[in-house]
């Protein structure tokens, strides 16, 4: 069945946008059935009943609750190009990314303006990469912040890296070892921009208590370093992220 994102659970309707896909684009008609997800871990069957307006109208069959993704990971990732941070949003949402921070550094070199669009633009390619991907659950997208108030907006992580072209920083799986209890509560990862951090910005990190992290010997796009610390951090904490083991039995309570 096809998943379409219903972010108000009580209506029975779906929005403008998920609307026309399903009527126009995949033709769906009275009896179809399709599924329903809100991004927060509820699932639902439901049966196509007709049009209102232009909206498609619903009716819920069973639903299902589905436990949030094991582990806390977090990302903060400095804006990039917007094709490189578009990139950046949907593998993350696939792999089971929990909090993103977008990031403003020194060195970003995405412009500043228009911010607000952005946002709202990588919210719509989660809920697509979700869809695909057939995750219940969205990562929270906050708004771009500056590197000097991440700290703060952070400290509920026990465990916060930074990725480090330092000469002799630990390794991310040799950190994950030597200090699993704090990651298992939370793991965060911050990588810098093209150009990398600043060493004021590098310095700012450490003194809020975030580790300096190597991500290997050779030199990763930001992008690139970004969802690889993800990955790392799913496939040592949490299993893969999958959450289809996990998932609870149909409940046909309509």
């Amino acid at each position: 069945m096809e998943r379409y994102y219903l972010p108000r659970p009580e209506e029975n309707l779906l929005g403008p946008q998920e609307s026309d896909h399903a009527l126009r684009v995949m033709r769906r008609r009275v009896g179809d059935r399709i599924l329903l997800f809100d991004g927060a871990g509820t699932e639902w069957v439901a049966e196509v009943r007709g049009r209102s307006g232009r909206r498609l109208f619903f009716r819920k069959i069973a639903e299902r609750k589905v436990p949030p993704p094991p582990g806390k990971i977090g990302i903060a990732q400095a804006l990039l190009k917007a094709k490189a941070m578009d990139l950046f949003f949907q593998k993350a949402t696939e792999l089971g990314v929990t909090e993103i921070f977008p990031l403003l550094c020194t060195r970003s070199v995405e412009r500043r303006e228009g911010m607000e669009r952005k946002h709202a633009r990588w919210i719509e390619i989660a809920i697509a990469a979700a869809k695909q991907s057939r995750r219940a659950w969205l990562p929270t997208i906050h708004s771009p912040i500056e590197l000097g108030l991440l700290g703060r907006e952070t400290s509920s992580y026990p465990l916060r890296l930074f990725g480090s072209l330092q000469e002799g920083a630990p390794s991310l799986r040799v950190l994950l070892a030597a200090r699993r209890t704090e990651a298992q509560r939370g793991v965060l990862s911050l990588i810098g921009p093209e150009g990398d951090l600043t060493p004021a910005e590098q310095a700012v990190l450490e003194e809020e208590g975030f580790l300096p992290a190597s991500l290997g010997p050779t030199v990763l796009r930001s992008e690139t370093a970004a969802l690889f610390s993800a990955a790392v951090f799913l496939y040592e904490l949490a299993g893969g992220g999958v959450e289809e083991n996990g998932k609870g039995r149909w409940q046909e309570t309509f």
